[in-house]
């Protein structure tokens, strides 16, 4: 593939990547609102366990984001009663995070609207189209993936 190809093929993907996550995420977002939780809530809630806790520390390491941000996305899920947070039985200035009956209820239903989200898009693919769609998929994560080390080892 020349230069001229490379250019106009990584600009091709780079537009349906940008489209693919901004469809994604207007999927995402009508789907949660209508249970009054931003995106950012709705996917702590799936990050905690169904039973049993996480602690803060842990929760931003899964989501990817400070401390600090991760505290101000939880104090609404507590307001909202969809989460607890309890002081760790061996050291107490570990605070630990944990559905409620609430929380648990709503996080099965964000799993299951996200599935059927899925399941919708699937439909409208060929069934044979699937392996090759998730081989390409992996194939262009695990490049960003090398592409994210490689930037930051710079």
């Amino acid at each position: 593939m020349n230069q001229s190809e490379l250019n106009t093929f990584a600009l091709t993907l780079q537009q349906q990547i940008y489209q693919l996550v901004k469809n994604y995420e207007l999927c995402d977002k009508v789907c949660l609102t209508q249970h009054s939780v931003t995106s950012s809530q709705g996917y702590s809630l799936l990050s905690l366990p169904q039973e049993g806790s996480l602690t803060m520390n842990e929760m931003s390491e899964t989501m990817g984001i400070a401390c600090s941000t991760m505290t101000r996305i939880v104090d609404p899920l507590v307001d909202k009663k969809l989460v607890r947070r309890d002081p760790d039985a061996e050291d107490r200035r570990i605070v630990r995070v944990s559905l409620t009956e609430q929380g648990r209820e709503l996080r099965l239903t964000l799993e299951k609207e996200l599935q059927d989200l899925f399941k919708y898009v699937l439909s409208e693919i060929k069934e044979d189209e699937f392996q090759n769609i998730t081989s390409c998929m992996e194939k262009v994560n695990n490049a960003f993936t090398k592409a994210c080390k490689d930037c930051c080892s710079i």
